[in-house]
């Protein structure tokens, strides 16, 4: 039984672990999300037609990629 007791704890700790990790990507993640969505504002209240123009472009490429499928 001691061996099904270390197997669980080593378990757990590697699941500690990984949890950790993907914490720290996911406010990694966050952190460029934030950084990218001000930036794009800044732009859009700099620039508002062309992003505008950006917005139609973007779109029109993803209607065209979707139609083909």
């Amino acid at each position: 039984m001691t061996d099904v007791n270390e197997v669980t704890a080593n378990a757990r700790d590697a699941l500690r672990d990984v949890q950790g990790q993907v914490t720290e990507r996911m406010d990694d993640v966050r952190g460029y999300a934030e950084s990218a969505d001000s930036t794009i504002r800044d732009f859009a209240r700099e620039k508002p037609l062309l992003a505008i123009a950006c917005a139609v472009g973007v779109g029109f490429i993803f209607g065209r990629l979707a139609a083909r499928s």
